[in-house]
């Protein structure tokens, strides 16, 4: 069963942060969920006076997760480099943590070729359609490397 959080970074005149995570009851509809979000915003706003710099919806359990490999290593991760679409040849990086041994090619490298690879670095290509966002929303345009990280 998923479970909906509205996640509430804020702020006072001092620009000091607290973030404070409320469960919200799961909607039918997304377009539902911000609806209680900004209703419960507008409401908050009355009783403090500390600001809201950002507010997230967050999901969790809406899809099943999947369990660690004997041996896996957090800090053995993989930066991927990609050209972001029309955006004068500037490039992004997106960082995987925990990168498989098996993709590594030896020197350093995690070729962007690899099926395995392909699948998930397609997720951000403009061209796919992208599903998913590189920061600043931006997506790209091809991808460049793959490098282990040190």
């Amino acid at each position: 069963m998923a479970t909906a959080y509205l996640s509430l970074t804020m702020t006072d005149s001092e620009q000091r942060r607290k973030t404070k995570l409320v469960q919200m009851e799961v909607q039918a509809l997304h377009a539902d969920q911000v609806n209680v979000a900004t209703a419960f915003l507008t409401a908050l706003e009355k009783i403090t006076d500390l600001g809201v710099e950002r507010a997230d919806i967050i999901y969790k359990g809406v899809t099943a997760g999947f369990d660690p490999t004997a041996g896996s290593n957090i800090d053995v991760g993989a930066t991927f480099t990609g050209v972001l679409y029309d955006a004068d040849g500037k490039k992004a990086a997106l960082k995987i943590p925990g990168i498989k041994d098996a993709l590594r090619d030896g020197v350093g490298g995690i070729p962007i070729t690899h099926a395995d690879v392909e699948d998930v670095l397609e997720f951000f290509v403009q061209a796919t359609p992208f599903d998913l966002l590189i920061s600043d929303g931006q997506t790209i345009d091809h991808w460049v490397r793959g490098r282990l990280d040190k």
